[in-house]
């Protein structure tokens, strides 16, 4: 949401005649795509089971917990009680990331919501709905990310690199051309 657009803006400006698909979902919904070579490549978020693909880091996000703005401090997973969670599907990262904080307090999640978009996410927090973890550079995009609080995670949960993955055997032009655009985007990239 937030890194994205100004690659692929890039990208076009330097390889117009390139006809770009874009595929969303969870990191765990891209990965058996690359592998069954439906897509070329995709951006994941670790933790993800990579096994058998080439990966390079390509952004370093940092996540918050976010809760509505009435919800008082967060220092610890038992701050938060009657706990609902706002997140993407199975197989999301940055959700597996959260219940692993929650859990490692034993704190279980009364209900999930499940959204597929950070605009949504944001917009149910900002209405008190419940808690979400979000990188702080879309939370800082969004309109309602002025609606609610925001918390810092232990830096285990909070760093959360992005990859791209492809198969080792699959070279194209275009991803050949994609790897150097991420690479000419450094500081914002890092190569791994």
């Amino acid at each position: 949401a937030a890194r994205l657009p100004p690659i692929l803006s890039k990208y076009h400006a330097l390889h117009p005649a390139v006809l770009v698909e874009l595929t969303t979902g969870t990191s765990g919904a891209l990965v058996n795509p690359v592998h069954a070579q439906e897509i070329e490549a995709a951006f994941v978020a670790e933790p993800f089971n990579a096994a058998g693909l080439e990966t390079r880091s390509v952004f370093q996000e940092e996540l918050v917990l976010i809760t509505p703005e009435t919800h008082a401090r967060v220092r610890s997973p038992g701050d938060l009680s009657n706990l609902t969670v706002i997140a993407f599907s199975n197989g999301c990262s940055y959700r597996r990331r959260l219940e692993a904080w929650l859990g490692s307090d034993k704190l279980h999640p009364d209900r999930v919501m499940e959204f597929q978009s950070y605009h949504a996410i944001v917009g149910c927090v900002a209405a008190g709905s419940g808690v979400a973890a979000v990188p702080k550079s879309v939370l800082e995009m969004t309109s309602a990310g002025k609606q609610v609080n925001a918390f810092p995670l232990p830096a285990s949960i909070a760093r959360a690199k992005t990859r791209l993955v492809w198969r080792p055997a699959h070279h194209s032009v275009a991803l050949e051309a994609l790897k150097a655009v991420l690479a000419a985007s450094a500081p914002m990239t890092r190569a791994a």
